[in-house]
């Protein structure tokens, strides 16, 4: 039997921007691989028959117990080993492959967090600005707010995810934001104007989805950078560049 509480990233607190990032890319963003557990909230106790940290991981994806309200065990969250006949105690981070044995001062965490029925988390894309991971309501109206008026989904990808924007963006004189290309050729296929999120869209959903966290870090990847639009010999082209500011890359 081990007793274990789990730990995942709040994404309203996640000001880093590290939410389903791996240590090694932490390292890059935030020049060390110290887990500051000033954004994680507690959101599971519980004792269990799971006897390797791989037990953990395929429960709480495959088989969520009744009472479990946090998403599916995802790279950066934290699991604590209380007591375990296998395993030793400590804080055990998600990695991207595996887990890694950290240490994790957990007196900054939120105690159980309210069940985020009816949200979703999603990729925000602004202007100006890099993206970020944000939990939104799973309304129209919610949605409508985020873009700044009646949505347009838009499925340019291979992947199940969808682009949510303004369908009256470049109507309206909203500011160019990112350009979305091709995947093989790169070709230019459009620019999206104003802000825009990413969700995830199985096709055989009624509504949209939790980005997974391999989405969500792919994601964020291609829309790492905002652009700057400019006409060169008759063909609008897109410069990627790094937001003016205080903080760090993200």
């Amino acid at each position: 039997m081990t007793e274990f509480s789990i730990y995942q990233i709040n994404v309203d607190r996640d000001t880093a921007n590290v939410c389903f990032i791996g240590m090694e890319s932490l390292e890059k963003i935030k020049g060390t691989k110290e887990v500051n557990a000033v954004a994680y909230d507690r959101v599971y106790d519980g004792k269990m028959d799971c006897i390797s940290l791989e037990n953990i991981y395929q429960k709480f994806n495959v088989d969520h117990p009744a009472d479990y309200k946090g998403r599916s065990l995802s790279v950066s969250d934290v699991v604590e080993i209380r007591e375990s006949d296998t395993l030793n105690p400590g804080f055990y981070f998600v990695d991207s492959i595996g887990f890694k044995s950290i240490s994790f001062d957990k007196s900054p965490c939120k105690e159980p967090v309210k069940a985020s029925d009816g949200k979703i988390s999603v990729l925000l894309v602004e202007p100006n600005k890099y993206p970020k991971m944000i939990e939104i309501d799973d309304t129209l109206e919610v949605m409508q707010t985020v873009v700044g008026g009646d949505i347009e989904e838009y499925m340019p990808f291979e992947d199940e995810v969808a682009i949510i924007c303004n369908e009256e963006g470049k109507i309206t004189g909203m500011a160019p934001n990112r350009a979305v290309y091709e995947e093989n050729s790169r070709e230019m296929l459009d620019i999206i104007c104003g802000k825009f999120f990413v969700a995830y869209a199985p096709f055989e959903a009624e509504r949209f989805q939790s980005l997974p966290p391999d989405l969500a870090e792919k994601y964020r990847e291609k829309f790492k950078y905002p652009e700057r639009f400019m006409r060169v010999n008759n063909e609008i082209v897109a410069v990627p560049f790094k937001p003016v500011r205080a903080d760090k890359e993200r």
